[in-house]
């Protein structure tokens, strides 16, 4: 269903962009409206960031009644060393999320200041794009979707699985509401159809499909490349390494990331327009998840084993907030 109040951004005049950087008053009732506008009468991405994951989700969810392109950059649920993989759906969230930002569309994307400052991984946040009637090299696709993070298995249940049959492979998109099944005849893609995964029965037809990747962190050649110099660098950890250098994807591997990727976060990858509400308590909430971070190193580096870095001296997942230069601040 389309946004039900698109209409009225119709009405939004120029004399009422905000120009970052700057600092602006706005209601919060005006929040939405205002994100919705931006993005669609410049023509870029909108970022916006506000100080919890709740209040995130809530802003999307209000944006989309003046906006189709809107998404959501949710924060992972895990904890900093917590050798838990985050859940496959908000992985491709972020991926997705990233990627709009990245490429200059006109989108709207929402997230937590946790979200925000949280380092990315190094992996492409590219797509593969495939579309009905178009030529594709079947067995390099295959391969693709496996580099991807994809799970092969013999029947496609969850997200982030992919099944082979002949000329039909299923898989389940993590940003997709259904799998989806697709036919090829030799290397021509000949239907796109969704499919319930309970039954297995195949269900609408679709034109094209957009299949991102399953993991926010793949183990790609750069992150082999990096995970041996870790080896000599960091050799505490090389049970760790081994398995990266050995392309051997394991729960909990994204726990890892600080020390596999470089310090950079969303803010980096984009050059869109950046609204930051509530300065103060973002700025407070930044401060608070490094000094939490911190505190939990101090309580875990004694068993992180023989020449661990002491408690201080890891890497860190979340970095500063540091945007006032080029975003504008945006007051209740």
């Amino acid at each position: 269903m389309p946004a039900p109040l698109r209409a009225l951004l119709d009405r939004w005049h120029k004399e009422l962009d905000p120009h970052p950087p700057g600092r602006t008053v706005v209601p919060p009732s005006a929040r939405a409206l205002l994100l919705a506008a931006t993005a669609q009468r410049r023509g870029e991405p909108v970022l916006a960031i506000v100080a919890g994951e709740r209040e995130a989700e809530d802003l999307v969810d209000d944006v989309a009644l003046f906006s189709d392109e809107v998404l959501h950059l949710p924060a992972w649920e895990t904890l900093p060393f917590e050798h838990v993989s985050p859940n496959v759906v908000t992985m491709a969230k972020r991926v997705q999320a990233r990627h709009r930002l990245q490429q200059g569309e006109s989108v709207v994307v929402v997230a937590s200041v946790r979200a925000v400052t949280q380092r990315v991984s190094p992996t492409s946040t590219n797509p593969i794009v495939l579309e009905l009637g178009i030529h594709n090299d079947f067995d390099g696709f295959i391969e693709s979707i496996v580099q991807l993070g994809y799970l092969r298995t013999d029947r496609v249940e969850a997200r982030g699985d992919m099944a082979v049959r002949g000329g039909i492979v299923d898989i389940y998109p993590p940003n997709q509401e259904r799998p989806v099944r697709l036919d090829f005849w030799g290397d021509d893609l000949e239907s796109i159809r969704t499919f319930s995964p309970s039954s297995q029965r195949s269900l609408d037809e679709l034109d094209h499909v957009e299949i991102y990747p399953a993991r926010e962190l793949v183990i790609d050649d750069r992150i082999v490349e990096r995970a041996r110099e870790l080896l000599v660098d960091a050799p505490w950890a090389a049970e760790t390494w081994d398995r990266l250098t050995e392309r051997v994807t394991f729960q909990g591997m994204e726990s890892w990331l600080p020390w596999l990727a470089h310090p950079r976060t969303v803010l980096d990858e984009t050059d869109g327009i950046v609204f930051l509400f509530d300065p103060a308590r973002c700025s407070d909430r930044a401060g608070d998840l490094i000094t939490e971070e911190a505190d939990l190193a101090a309580a875990l580096a004694s068993t992180w084993g023989d020449g661990a870095p002491d408690a201080g001296a890891h890497p860190p997942l979340y970095l500063p907030l540091e945007i006032e230069h080029h975003a504008c601040l945006l007051y209740t």
